[in-house]
């Protein structure tokens, strides 16, 4: 440990400095309070004994500039003169002890070892309420600003650099604390050269060091590699300005204690962020799962009621022929009374109405292979708003355009996959025009690989408990006569016939979005020179 005795007495100065010394204590003199706070300046002490009698400087002066300059510094005054007021004073300003003139050294002994232990406790407690704070983060992106902050406290320090390692590039700096000037590049080729060093703690002599001390006009530095087992996991520069007082041997321990915890909860964070990241890919994945059994379930689904379609419009198709081609023949008959012919006139349009039920479920289970070209997004959609037109504007829907200025081409079936954005904007319609206006909003997006067109309507909105539903076949929340429930059905097989998908996000109340996902167009040159789809 580092003493400082000041007294103005030749005598006493020698008689401590041989006392002291003797039991291990590394001792500095000074003659006055001012030589004392030149010295402070420029050196760390644990402990101060200063008389307060002197000339140029009183003891109770002096205590009170270490105290501005280094408050953790333990301050014991001596004199022979002393009062109580005199004390006092002492205490209020943060002496640790007074002791009167002349001195019983075993009792000065005793003395010093108590103010020295109380430092230390001091030191240790600060380092274990910051170790507290460093385990309860366990994010890294608030770990390591923390970190650096707490450092700077612990190591009384006035600039503090954090660098984690990063095997492609070196040590990067994390965080830092403290100094606000450009960070000097000589700090990271220390950095690199601590992270290379297999001591856990570099001391303040190595030349790398001393050369970056002599380079930054930097009064004292400490280099701590983090370590957890073999593996480093960053360096911590913690640098004291001339004038503030060097680190000394106390500093390096706290260093040390404090390091140890550091790289603990760094590893910890490390392995917590590794975690998370697991948990999230196990999180898409099982999503991507469900996405898969549900697109299975939905596909047999949707198999097993095509065929059952097929055989029921087949058996229906026959007679609803023979039903209206008789209702059409009694219609002619210019005996008829005007409510015959009202009856008949009903029965034909209930009729043609299931022949067009027959014709829905004919395509829906009679699906054709899609006659494949290239296709360009833009005017395909703006052809199917052209088919639409009448409808949407009659029902108070403005339809807004969100294009991007030049959308890659998709390939496809340009009937098929026009028939599919008739349906979404005819359900978005339908949806809105109970309110009298509404909004639709088409927006096409793409990246290298895939073409997105996303419909978003502010109408009524889907039912969460219907979700899941609305792309089941004859599942339909229109009221009886208004919808088949075939639609989204038809959509759903027409887009992943295309190698696409497409995805429905609702909130009721608030609208719908109906996102169509198609894979971009990638050409390839065939053998004659011609353009061909690349599989």
């Amino acid at each position: 440990m580092n003493i400082l005795v000041i007294d103005d007495e030749q005598g006493i100065r020698d008689l401590l400095s041989v006392e002291l010394g003797s039991h291990g204590y590394q001792v500095v003199v000074a003659g006055n309070g001012e030589e004392a706070l030149d010295t402070i300046r420029r050196r760390h002490f644990d402990l101060v004994i200063t008389d307060v009698k002197m000339p140029k400087l009183g003891g109770l002066e002096t205590l009170e500039a270490i105290k501005e300059i280094d408050p953790d510094t333990e301050v014991i005054l001596a004199t022979g003169f002393g009062t109580i007021d005199t004390a006092v004073a002492a205490m209020k300003k943060g002496a640790y002890d007074f002791i009167q003139k002349p001195f019983n050294l075993n009792e000065i002994l005793a003395l010093i070892e108590k103010a020295l232990e109380k430092s230390e406790l001091k030191a240790l407690l600060g380092i274990y309420q910051a170790s507290k704070a460093v385990f309860a983060s366990t994010k890294v992106e608030k770990l390591l600003p923390l970190i650096s902050d707490l450092s700077l406290k612990v190591l009384k320090a006035d600039d503090v650099y954090l660098y984690l390692s990063d095997v492609s590039s070196g040590p990067r700096l994390a965080a830092r604390s403290g100094g606000t000037d450009p960070v000097d590049p000589s700090i990271q080729l220390l950095a690199s050269a601590v992270e290379k060093k297999s001591d856990s703690l570099i001391s303040v002599s190595e030349a790398s060091i001393a050369e970056f001390i002599k380079s930054n006009n930097s009064g004292s530095t400490i280099a701590l590699p983090i370590r957890v087992k073999s593996e480093t996991l960053g360096v911590l520069l913690a640098h004291r300005k001339t004038g503030k007082g060097k680190f000394g041997g106390g500093d390096l321990r706290n260093a040390m204690i404090f390091g140890s915890q550091i790289a603990q909860a760094v590893f910890n964070a490390r392995l917590y962020q590794s975690l998370e990241e697991k948990i999230e890919e196990l999180r898409v994945a099982n999503e991507k799962l469900t996405d898969t059994q549900h697109q299975l379930i939905r596909s047999e689904k949707m198999a097993a009621v095509g065929q059952l379609a097929a055989g029921v419009a087949h058996e229906l198709n026959n007679p609803l022929t023979g039903i209206l081609g008789f209702a059409q023949l009694l219609m002619q008959s210019s005996d008829l009374s005007g409510r015959e012919r009202e009856d008949l006139e009903s029965i034909h349009v209930e009729s043609q109405r299931c022949r067009q039920i027959i014709q829905n479920l004919l395509k829906f289970s009679r699906r054709k292979e899609p006659l494949k070209a290239p296709i360009e997004i833009v005017q395909l959609l703006d052809s199917t708003l052209d088919l639409v037109y009448y409808e949407v504007s009659t029902s108070g829907i403005e339809v807004i355009k969100e294009y991007i200025p030049s959308a890659p081409p998709i390939f496809g079936d340009s009937a098929q996959l026009q028939q599919v954005f008739v349906n979404i904007v005819t359900n978005a319609k339908q949806a809105m025009e109970e309110r009298g206006t509404g909004e639709l909003r088409i927006k096409v997006e793409a990246d290298p690989t895939h073409l997105r067109v996303l419909f978003k309507d502010n109408g009524c909105g889907i039912a969460k408990q219907n979700l899941s539903k609305i792309f089941d076949p004859f599942f339909t929340t229109k009221p009886v006569g208004k919808g088949t429930g075939l639609g989204l059905s038809v959509s759903y097989g027409i887009i992943e016939s295309h190698g696409g998908a497409v995805r429905v996000e609702s909130e009721e109340g608030v609208g719908t979005t109906v996102t169509v996902e198609l894979p971009v167009y990638q050409s390839a040159p065939a053998t004659d020179g011609s353009v061909t789809p690349a599989k």
